[in-house]
């Protein structure tokens, strides 16, 4: 029995796909190596303070991101991020934890969830797309967010406190690709290390209670509907409870549940004082709409599927159902069909940045740049906070060989502390549209680094460095970002040649 999402029709999903060695990160857990396979490893410390400090966590959550971007399908469809980081930080900002929450999604079919220490949470598509309320995803975030206030995760690598960084981030990012794309994890974790394949990273039962304890309170302090968290374990359970093993959900396989679980989980619930439940916000269904499109095998799948929808009014709300419709006419390139049908959208919400979004990219995946640019000029006007749309404006202001323009848009957006790969990008291209070469080098090398290709960001830095008439700050910083670059290089090189160096004493012994 497979298990279905919250509209009342049933769309193609695939099987469930892949297990993971051990459990996913959950994250949170025990995890034990044979001595000889981390004697030579550098310590995190001594026993005293084994738990690693909040600057290690960073630092392994930063370099699991770089593995994961690289092997892993995160998607990178700004309206999702922006969504899903809004929803989490909503969570987030009522849990005290002591650094930044990052939230992302893997597109994956597989229903799953993981956190990674230093604030990375991470959701499969999956999952989204098999809950029937916003209360549900929130759910899952709480649960994941509260396994990072209570520092599970630190608790995991100090049972195997000699890994190091680079090491441990290289095992997580290999344990999660292997949920999402089984023979590209196996690849992935073969090249870690063949003995690391017998970690066990299982959640204990006490921190499993934790994590569901503290979730469910930050579910209450944010207005979501507390019992949704059992709810959503519960038909899981339910709706799996006489599969084959293999077909089992892997959040089950990562979060074990029990039957005194879930009953724990609603009685904690039902303690909590009523209040009024908000109800699914409209970003979450116009999100959930993005994602099943993204879903589907191929464009057709996904008009046949909306079309039928429409004409039997199988649907919660119209307006929801026809973006979806509208959304996959886009991916269909049926231009004219997408743009009568958005008309009536923007008629009765005007302002809402989903739509406007969809009008702009309609016009600019049909070739009409001069209109299209206009309409993501409105829009960031209207939105400025709106990744997706000051993104894709700066990307079309490339594409029309617009570079000041975009490097305007992109260095006056958003915070410094906040930027991922994609903006790098975009500015590496701005800059060389303007003819500054250096500039364009180096921040090329910071979107190589974002996606964990250490080599080719060096790479990018060299070239930097004999560009002719670097001035001393270009110089100083391209000297300085090499340097760090080279020493993970380093530490790269060491573990590789400790680890076949390992392999041939086994080998001989």
């Amino acid at each position: 029995m497979m298990f279905s999402h919250f509209p009342t029709v049933q769309r193609p999903r695939q099987a469930w796909r892949g297990r993971v060695f051990g459990a996913l990160l959950g994250l949170t857990c025990a995890a034990a190596a044979p001595a000889d396979e981390l004697e030579d490893l550098p310590d995190f410390g001594d026993s005293a303070g084994a738990v690693i400090s909040p600057e290690q966590e960073s630092q392994l959550g930063l370099a699991t991101m770089r593995e994961l971007r690289r092997y892993a399908p995160v998607i990178t469809d700004e309206e999702v991020e922006d969504y899903i980081q809004k929803l989490g930080m909503e969570l987030g900002d009522k849990s005290h934890y002591y650094g930044d929450f990052h939230f992302f999604v893997i597109q994956s079919d597989v229903v799953n969830a993981f956190a990674v220490p230093g604030g990375y949470v991470g959701l499969h598509s999956g999952l989204i797309l098999g809950s029937k309320s916003e209360s549900e995803v929130a759910s899952v975030l709480a649960h994941e967010i509260s396994h990072l206030t209570q520092r599970h995760g630190a608790r995991m690598i100090e049972a195997a406190k000699n890994m190091s960084i680079p090491t441990m981030a290289a095992f997580i990012g290999a344990i999660v690709l292997a949920a999402v794309v089984p023979q590209a994890g196996l690849g992935a974790i073969a090249g870690v290390a063949a003995a690391q394949q017998q970690y066990q990273i299982d959640f204990t039962r006490a921190n499993e209670k934790e994590a569901d304890r503290i979730g469910i309170e930050l579910l209450s302090k944010s207005g979501f509907r507390t019992l949704s968290m059992a709810d959503f374990f519960e038909r899981l359970q339910l709706a799996n409870r006489y599969s084959d093993p293999r077909m089992i959900p892997e959040f089950l396989r990562t979060h074990p549940v029990t039957v005194n679980r879930i009953a724990e989980a609603r009685e904690r619930a039902e303690r909590l004082p009523s209040k009024v439940v908000r109800e699914d916000s409209y970003d979450f269904l116009l999100i959930w709409q993005k994602l099943n499109v993204m879903s589907m095998s191929d464009p057709a799948q996904a008009r046949n599927y909306y079309e039928a929808v429409l004409r039997d009014r199988n649907y919660t709300n119209e307006a929801v159902a026809r973006y979806g419709y509208v959304l996959a006419l886009i991916e269909g390139s049926e231009f004219v069909r997408a743009r009568r049908e958005l008309a009536g959208l923007l008629r009765e919400n005007p302002n809402l940045t989903a739509f406007r979004m969809a009008e702009a990219r309609i016009e600019e995946r049909a070739g009409n740049r001069r209109l299209a640019l206009e309409l993501y000029r409105k829009l960031h006007e209207l939105d400025p906070k709106s990744r997706a749309a000051a993104y894709s404006y700066a990307a079309l202001l490339i594409h029309t060989r617009n570079g000041l323009a975009a490097k305007e848009l992109l260095r006056s957006f958003g915070s410094t502390e906040q930027r991922e790969p994609r903006f790098y990008k975009l500015l590496a291209e701005a800059e060389l549209i303007l003819g500054e070469r250096a500039n364009s080098h180096y921040d090329l090398a910071e979107y190589y680094r974002g996606l964990g290709e250490i080599e080719l960001a060096a790479e990018q830095l060299r070239l930097g460095q004999v560009v002719p008439g670097l001035t001393h700050y270009q110089r100083l910083r391209l000297d300085a970002r090499l340097e760090e670059l080279e020493r993970d290089l380093n530490r790269l090189d060491q573990d590789r040649a400790k680890r076949r160096e390992r392999e041939e004493r086994r080998r001989q012994g």
